[in-house]
């Protein structure tokens, strides 16, 4: 077991009853050799990296060894129900295929506490940098649908500033504004709290009039992802909140 090495980690602890509470952090080794690291997964200010150095899991493991996690039960409840409590799940491989998870409700082992707070002090270094993190270069919606909605919209990095482009074919709109760079920053907090990077939508309505939305993202590390979303009678939470950011230039 001493020749144990981590392959991969991840923990969080939340309240399903208290939106963006608490922390996330997954870290695993990809085909390639790099380290693929995100914090606060779907949080409105989650943090994605890819790392060369392999110290990290090194690191983890010295945490992991202090706090004996390894011991630690599959699972913990209180004694008594409890509602709208926390929660939490800790999970990691070794090299040799081990795997060791834990998780509970309102339970906790002994040193819980601690080694939360041992994992927040070590993943605080890229929670508060920007330096090196996957950030978003360019993004674009359309949404279409049989009743005359035809509406795109789009924001590009520059080297020095952001363009976006809004076109609505239905309310004869279009034009180019030049922004703040800063702006891509928010739009990615938008992105990152409807989760467009990590599930592209694929939902399908037989309603010949539905609308549906495409949309397109470029990170600045090449990464495209694209998807769309089909909505009848109500718009979804998600599109409308990545709309909803560029109609603040609309009312201009």
């Amino acid at each position: 077991m001493d020749n144990e090495r981590l392959t991969y980690f991840s923990f969080d602890h939340h309240n399903s009853m208290a939106m963006y509470y608490g922390e996330k952090y997954k870290v695993s080794l990809e085909k390639d050799g790099r380290i693929h690291l995100i914090i606060d997964e779907a949080f409105p200010d989650e943090k994605e990296f890819y790392i060369n150095d392999s110290s990290i899991f090194d690191s983890l493991l010295a945490i992991v060894r202090t706090y004996k996690t390894d011991k630690y039960k599959k699972n913990y409840q209180p004694k008594f129900q409890v509602f709208d409590g926390d929660s939490w799940n800790l999970y990691y491989k070794y090299n040799t295929g081990r795997s060791v998870s834990a998780d509970g409700y309102m339970a906790y082992p002994d040193n819980y506490r601690d080694m939360r707070k041992a994992l927040s002090a070590y993943f605080k270094k890229w929670r508060e940098t920007t330096e090196g993190a996957i950030t978003i270069d360019y993004f674009k919606i359309t949404c279409k649908n049989n009743k005359g909605r035809d509406e795109e919209y789009s924001i590009e990095r520059g080297e020095k500033e952001a363009t976006i482009t809004l076109r609505d074919a239905e309310q004869n709109i279009l034009e180019t504004i030049t922004v703040s760079n800063e702006y891509l920053n928010e739009l990615q907090k938008v992105a990152n709290a409807a989760q467009l990077k990590n599930t592209m939508y694929d939902y399908h309505a037989t309603d010949e009039n539905a609308t549906r939305c495409d949309f397109v993202a470029r990170y600045n590390n090449g990464e495209t992802y694209s998807g769309y979303t089909c909505f009848t009678k109500y718009i979804g939470h998600k599109e409308s909140s990545l709309l909803d950011f560029f109609q603040q230039w609309k009312k201009q």
